[in-house]
């Protein structure tokens, strides 16, 4: 399977898997500290495994990020200054 990053102008989220297996990145992502791109591009990797953000799909997120609490805190804490630098 080929997986392909694109970086998106989006206005609602910070990330999403479509069925062609492209994860798509909102562009502004870039402005944020690496460990919370990586916490959103892992987050969308493992969607390819569990479809949905079900308490199952937190706790499989979880081994990859176990501090995944706080990047998501950051990016709603941090989304207005990242939008509109």
């Amino acid at each position: 399977m080929n997986i392909v990053i694109v970086y998106k102008n989006i206005k609602n989220r910070w990330g999403s898997l479509s069925k062609d297996a492209t994860i798509n990145l909102n562009i502004h992502l870039i402005k944020a500290p690496v460990d919370v791109i990586d916490y959103v591009i892992l987050h969308e990797l493992c969607h390819f495994k569990i479809k949905g953000h079900s308490f199952r799909f937190w706790n499989y997120l979880k081994q990859f990020v176990p501090d995944y609490e706080q990047k998501k805190k950051w990016l709603e804490y941090n989304t207005s200054n990242l939008l509109s630098s």
